[in-house]
């Protein structure tokens, strides 16, 4: 076998190309996974910032079972849309393939653990009708929803 410098050539373009090939991918892969952080720490902020601001009362009902939740005020409500509006904008993502399954897998926990709060639970009756253009969102936060109690308001 006879080796000239034209094979030689070749075989390092070849080499270059592959180079570059799996460059690119590992390169997509980490891009795709910083978007996908900063997402997951926007939404960490909007979601922190939410629950920040609920009244002591509703954290207290959260927090001791055996505590009544206060009655139903407006301030409640509006905190439910809000955190729906948030929730909305990370299904949408999701529904767009713009998130990774397992950061996708964490959202859901936290809106599976929302879902299951007693003030969620009562004011989002109040409210889903806010989300009507937005018909499989409803029915994702449904399916999330304690199976008794959904009814109750």
């Amino acid at each position: 076998m006879h080796v000239t410098l034209e094979s030689i050539l070749q075989y390092a373009t070849l080499g270059t190309l592959i180079t570059g090939l799996i460059s690119l991918v590992v390169w997509a892969r980490i891009y795709l996974r910083q978007v996908n952080a900063q997402i997951v720490i926007e939404l960490s902020a909007r979601y922190t910032s939410l629950f920040q601001s609920l009244p002591a009362k509703l954290w207290a009902a959260q927090l001791n079972s055996d505590q009544p939740l206060p009655e139903q005020r407006e301030e409640f409500a509006v905190a439910a849309i809000q955190y729906a509006s948030i929730a909305v904008f990370a299904y949408q993502l999701h529904d767009r393939r713009y998130l990774a399954d397992d950061v996708w897998a964490l959202l859901q926990a936290e809106h599976q653990r929302t879902a299951n709060s007693p003030w969620f639970v009562r004011e989002w009756n109040a409210v889903k009708n806010h989300f009507g253009m937005y018909p499989n969102f409803i029915g994702y936060m449904e399916r999330l929803l304690p199976r008794q109690g959904v009814g109750d308001t």
